[in-house]
């Protein structure tokens, strides 16, 4: 019989050789790290690839865990918190572009404080750091280059470009934002992977801080509003949600930032993840879809570029909707003139004034909101449904690490991974527990598992339908489809 290492060293193996026959097959090898990114990523994304690739990770992880002294392996998982903060020091101070106009002979670290204005021992010190977690490539002693991983943050703009920009900022607007050392303009036309490293390293990293002290405090224990949050702790504001403190006058980078980061979760996945799934082509022509807190209309733009028969509407706040009007001008202009896409400001909390919408789309709005906030969303859509409108939910759905019991839910049930990997392939899709516990920082909400969400769906009169899984792993943002049901009494005012 095997031991728990040669079976782990099977799931590798055997991923390694499916990943490498499919590069073969398209007649490329699978690259190095130290090279940078290449046509051939895309092969990356073919599913055969992401299924091993899951697998191996997870593996991989699993091996480690076991194979390591425990108390080496829980006090290197301990000081894991650098990471995030070394993370941010590198974006904020635009190392990424630093290195990439020096060149593949690199740059010494002395050279990149000077163009980055810190202190060469302390950058380091960072950088030394970073490279050791394979973010970054020391090629000799203090000479980096880019590397796959760190160019994943590349705004792709001059340093040039980007402190001009700041030196015009720090001269129209206040104090405060000359303390930033990242301009209000910096993530514009990125992809959003830096402003969402520079949010998470950022707001989330230091809510996070005060997680111990949340569940052990009694007056914020059993605490569920937004309002009284681990972040609004750590930040020390107390005249509202996360929501108004974007929108306080010395937040607008921040709130920027916010806006384009949500476009960064997007990349996380195929650019036309959204298109996967539920049939949107299959709608008549001049449906509607309700993109709801949908804000800078990332979704809807997906699903406007793709099928201009549809109509596709976002609500958000005011202030979210001239960024996203903004954002569509630019990515899209054609569907903001014929109409394809309009912005209307609401608030989902109130009657929803779309009462004919084919679709509402709730895209990463439920995991913000803790249960008795859910139940009012959903009841403001079952109550402007009509008989014929679908709802599509598209949230992290939490797995389990165990076993699971089977559901009839089409597309619920997950093929279970070989022995001996976790249910959930572990680490390797630790992503969906990441994003529970920043629900939980940022809004005292959460990630919820599929069993929740059906039950929330259904004291609202929704009955969920099918899913439609985006990965192997099943956790990351699935569609949750549901259609009108009869809102049981209990639940009737």
């Amino acid at each position: 019989m095997a031991t728990q290492l040669r079976s782990l060293l099977s799931i590798i193996q055997k991923s390694i050789d499916d990943i490498e026959a499919e590069f073969v097959k398209h007649g490329s090898e699978f690259p190095s790290i130290d090279e940078p990114p290449s046509e051939c990523d895309a092969i990356r994304l073919q599913p055969s690839v992401q299924a091993a690739t899951a697998l191996l990770t997870s593996a991989a992880y699993q091996l480690i865990a076991t194979a390591q002294l425990p108390p080496s392996y829980i006090f290197n998982s301990l000081f894991g918190y650098y990471l995030p903060s070394a993370l941010r020091a590198a974006m904020e101070t635009n190392i990424v572009e630093i290195l990439r106009e020096a060149g593949p002979q690199g740059i010494h670290v002395k050279d990149i404080a000077k163009k980055a204005q810190v202190d060469p021992t302390k950058l380091s010190s960072i950088l030394c750091y970073l490279a050791t977690h394979h973010i970054f490539r020391e090629i000799e002693p203090d000479v980096y280059v880019n590397n796959r991983l760190s160019s994943v943050w590349d705004t792709e703009k001059s340093l040039e470009e980007i402190k001009e920009r700041r030196v015009l900022i720090e001269m129209a607007v206040s104090k405060f934002l000359t303390t930033c050392h990242s301009p209000m303009t910096k993530f514009n036309g990125t992809n959003g992977i830096a402003a969402l490293i520079g949010h998470c390293a950022d707001e989330d990293y230091k809510g996070a801080g005060q997680i111990a002290d949340h569940i052990m405090a009694p007056e914020t224990a059993f605490e569920d509003t937004p309002e009284r949050s681990p972040l609004m702790t750590a930040l020390g504001y107390d005249k509202g949600s996360m929501w108004s403190w974007f929108e306080e006058p010395s937040n607008e980078m921040r709130l920027r930032r916010f806006g384009i980061a949500m476009n960064g979760v997007n990349s996380l996945q195929p650019p036309d993840a959204i298109l996967k799934g539920f049939d949107w082509a299959s709608l008549p022509e001049g449906s509607v879809i309700v993109d709801v807190g949908g804000g800078i209309g990332v979704s809807s733009i997906s699903i406007a570029r793709a099928f201009d028969h549809l109509k596709c509407i976002v609500q958000d706040r005011a202030m979210v909707l001239k960024l996203g009007t903004e954002h569509c001008q630019k990515l899209l202009p054609a569907a903001l003139e014929s109409g394809n896409i309009e912005y209307h400001e609401h608030n989902f909390f109130d009657a929803q004034p779309q009462t004919s919408a084919t679709v509402f789309l709730l895209k990463q709005i439920t995991h913000d909101w803790s249960d008795r906030y859910v139940v009012q969303i959903l009841q403001r859509l079952r109550d402007a449904a009509t008989p014929t409108t679908t709802l599509v939910i598209v949230d992290t759905i939490i797995v389990h690490p165990c076993p699971s019991p089977p559901s009839d839910i089409p597309g619920a049930n997950l093929v279970p991974p070989p022995s001996p990997l976790l249910a959930n392939l572990g680490v390797a899709n630790a992503s969906t527990h990441f994003a529970d516990l920043s629900m939980f920082v940022h809004f005292n909400a959460q990630e919820r598992t599929l069993v929740h969400m059906v039950e929330l769906l259904a004291k609202t009169g929704w009955k969920v339908i099918c899913v439609y899984r985006s990965d192997d792993s099943g956790g990351y943002l699935p569609q949750i489809v549901a259609t009108p049901a009869t809102i049981p009494a209990s639940t009737k005012e």
